[in-house]
């Protein structure tokens, strides 16, 4: 009995001797892990950050992640979304230039505000030189639309930039192929609609901000830097020069204002815009994109304003944009005023979301006003792609 009393008294010092240098060595690694991140703190004058997800991946909506839009602090940020295209933030509103980088030099999709211009283009012959290919050269630049925060750069960025016009066929002594013909300023790419509109006051208001090269398409694939471009013009969506950019190497998507991350889509009805142009250029950008795992992730999908999204995020735009487009056709098709529609509400459960602006270029009262204007008096209630009704107010040419 005495010896069972001795060793449990010998267990028991043991065991309270562990649990002590147990306690201690956790003690000692707080403390040795308060140190390690002060360090870090110091040497970089910040506190460390947690790892972020990459573009694509699935990620917590409720942290900070990629995806959240840049602080508007007069700077543009750069962001490398997948393979060879990056994202620059910082315009005013939220609006998103997209750049690809490679061997052929820059494209440049959009080129925000004139305001901004000066340091967008510092910052695109800043990633030019770190991260661009052969050439450096801004080499062109794709409108997806004609409203000013999308055209308001193009002067100062392409007169930075040139454009190969033709292919020397010498060869140079050491058996090198002769350098390119070249010409001043990178070309300038848009729908024929938008070159129309800037240029049908018969002022110089717009000048400099014209595209160079005019195009009517519905798909036009070409290659650029070694990857397949798609560019995709979706009839009388937001306007009726409205154009979506698909990078399939990187898969990309750079959708202009079919998609606004921000607030209900801006539909130019002057411009030919509708509400059920739009609601097929959503359903088309779903299409061109493909979802990860779950769902979740997957192509990235840069909107013409706000944070970059994925394919469900556009689905859910494109399904509350649905439901009120049904509801105001509804009311239409019983002969309700523009008015009575707008007294009942019908954006009322999306709007803290999306809307409630009641003052501003753009409210809650503009689109449900350019959502009545552009469907029939008598129509299908339901959307369908089968029987998409057109009425646009825009100027006809």
């Amino acid at each position: 009995m005495h010896t069972f009393s001795s060793e449990r008294g010998a267990v028991r010092a043991v065991s309270i001797a562990s649990r002590r240098a147990l306690w201690a060595g956790l003690g000692l690694a707080a403390a040795s892990l308060v140190v390690g991140l002060a360090g870090q703190e110091g040497a970089t004058g910040r506190p460390p950050q947690a790892p972020q997800p990459a573009f694509g991946d699935p990620v917590n909506i409720y942290a900070s992640n990629a995806y959240a839009p840049a602080r508007e602090d007069g700077e543009i940020h750069p962001s490398h979304v997948r393979g060879q295209v990056w994202l620059m933030t910082g315009e005013p509103g939220g609006s998103n230039v997209v750049v690809q980088l490679g061997d052929q030099g820059v494209l440049v999709v959009d080129t925000g505000t004139k305001a901004m211009a000066p340091k967008l283009l510092a910052e695109i012959q800043r990633l030019a030189q770190e991260h661009g290919g052969e050439h450096k050269e801004i080499r062109k630049v794709v409108n997806t639309n004609g409203r000013l925060d999308h055209i308001g750069g193009n002067e100062t960025i392409a007169k930075a930039g040139s454009e190969i016009t033709g292919w020397n066929d010498g060869i140079l002594p050491g058996g090198e192929r002769a350098a390119p013909f070249v010409s001043p300023g990178a070309e300038v790419l848009a729908h024929e609609n938008v070159l129309r509109r800037l240029t049908a006051g018969g002022t110089d208001e717009f000048r400099g901000l014209e595209p160079t090269d005019a195009e009517s398409f519905e798909i036009d694939n070409q290659r650029f830097n070694g990857e397949a471009v798609q560019i995709y013009h979706p009839h009388n969506a937001n306007t009726d020069g409205q154009l979506v950019v698909l990078f399939r190497g990187s898969d990309v998507i750079a959708a202009g204002d079919v998609v606004d991350m921000n607030t209900y889509p801006i539909i130019d009805v002057k411009a030919g815009g509708t509400i059920d142009g739009e609601l097929v250029a959503l359903n088309k950008v779903i299409a061109m994109a493909a979802p990860g795992p779950l769902a979740e992730g997957g192509t990235v999908i840069i909107p013409g304003h706000g944070r970059a999204c994925d394919q469900a995020d556009v689905a859910l735009y494109r399904n509350m944009l649905t439901i009120i487009r049904n509801t105001v056709q509804y009311y239409k098709n019983q002969g309700k005023t523009l008015q009575q529609v707008l007294d009942l509400k019908p954006s009322e459960g999306y709007d803290q979301s999306w809307g409630g602006a009641t003052s501003g270029s753009w409210t809650t009262r503009d689109f449900i006003t350019a959502v009545y204007e552009t469907l029939p008096a008598k129509g299908p209630v339901f959307f369908s792609m089968k029987t998409v009704t057109s009425v646009p107010s825009g100027k006809q040419f």
